[in-house]
């Protein structure tokens, strides 16, 4: 997957300003290029530290934004406060619902700000494997 610094530095930026809640957003693009992380709320913030859930809003506004820029919505991100920068065994539950293929990156932070990132694409049968996460200037 290839992303800009900046792009990466906007997803951390989301990830400490909702930290502890997990953050969520979409990755548009094109491929494997993200061209845009677009901030979604998740419906999960309040009620459970554990899980994401993109609001269906916000999906619907960035498909749509995405799609009048002739891009498309080719992956998700989402953090894990104060947890590994890989899926957990939530994260894989849930990819089976996604189809693939599709891009998926978690931010591991901490209260410090210290983060980690896993790059990750959830493959048509539902498993996550991990890709290469090219960064871009």
């Amino acid at each position: 997957m290839h992303i800009s610094e900046h792009l990466l530095q906007r997803i951390v930026a989301h990830a400490a300003s909702t930290y502890p809640a997990e953050c969520c957003g979409l990755l548009v693009g094109y491929g494997d290029q993200v061209q845009a992380a677009e901030p979604a709320r998740n419906v999960y913030a309040l009620a459970c530290g554990d899980r994401f859930q993109i609001d269906p809003l916000d999906h619907v506004r960035i498909f749509e934004s995405a799609r009048m820029a002739g891009q498309r919505i080719i992956g998700c991100y989402h953090s894990h406060p104060e947890g590994m920068a890989r899926p957990s065994s939530i994260d894989r539950q849930h990819a089976r619902e996604f189809g693939g293929p599709f891009g998926y990156l978690v931010v591991a932070i901490d209260g410090d700000g210290f983060w980690d990132i896993y790059s990750g694409r959830i493959e048509p049968d539902g498993q996550i494997v991990a890709v290469e996460l090219i960064r871009n200037a």
